[in-house]
């Protein structure tokens, strides 16, 4: 097998000028990375671009933490893995005599076995304001304080996936907040909402498949589908 070898910086950012459709229908979460480091002089610039995303009010009261040191990496893991163990049979037990989700959930484990090894762990945090506490109407304030970080949080996938690193959205390593709080050294104003492990990707990037947007579009009310 020939080894990896990362491309240059700048070699890596050029490919940021990929076409938007094609970058969108290839993107995927991937999960199998070299372990190889990612530079800064590649990972800044893809996060600087993320945060052109729009937010609530206009606020940007987004944090990036960028985890590379080992021991953090490691505690980060050993919180994952007590999460994973809980939740992973079920997913076995759905995927049984299956073959085709017996393949999706396999890359998933090899990234839990393999969790503090990853290169960066890039984890979006944002700010709790007064307009994101749950008086009155929860689901509102939910709805504004998510919508104001997943936007970045596609865009930084969107740009790993033109330059060749491979990254994906997962909360359950944070689920356990107060654990990832002290870990982090998080103040209680700032929110932790996903994990993001990226490094160079394994194998190809290709065409996703999708249902078609037929069976998905209802026009005017749930139901009517004149697409189909």
């Amino acid at each position: 097998m020939t080894a990896f070898t990362p491309p240059e910086p700048a070699e890596a950012l050029a490919r940021l000028g990929m076409p938007m459709d094609e970058a969108m229908r290839t993107q995927r979460a991937v999960r199998r990375l070299h372990l190889d480091p990612v530079s800064h002089e590649v990972l800044l610039p893809l996060l600087e671009l993320s945060l052109r995303a729009p937010t609530s009010s206009d606020t940007q009261d987004w944090h990036y933490l960028v985890v590379e040191d080992p021991a953090q990496k490691a505690r980060l893991a050993k919180l994952y893995r007590r999460l994973y163990r809980l939740f992973n049979p079920i997913v076995e037990r759905q995927a049984r005599g299956d073959a085709q989700q017996q393949r999706n959930i396999a890359p998933g484990q090899w990234q839990a076995e393999h969790f503090e090894e990853l290169p960066v762990l890039v984890i979006p945090c944002y700010r709790r304001g007064l307009k994101h506490r749950p008086v009155g109407h929860p689901q509102i304030s939910v709805a504004s304080f998510y919508g104001s970080i997943y936007p970045a949080v596609q865009n930084l996938l969107l740009a790993c996936r033109a330059v060749g690193l491979g990254a994906s959205l997962q909360t359950l390593p944070i689920w356990w907040v107060p654990a990832a709080r002290r870990i982090l050294g998080l103040p209680r104003d700032i929110v932790p909402v996903c994990v993001i492990p990226i490094g160079w990707a394994k194998g190809r990037y290709g065409p996703t498949t999708r249902r078609p947007i037929g069976e998905v579009v209802h026009l005017d009310r749930y139901g009517n589908q004149p697409f189909r």
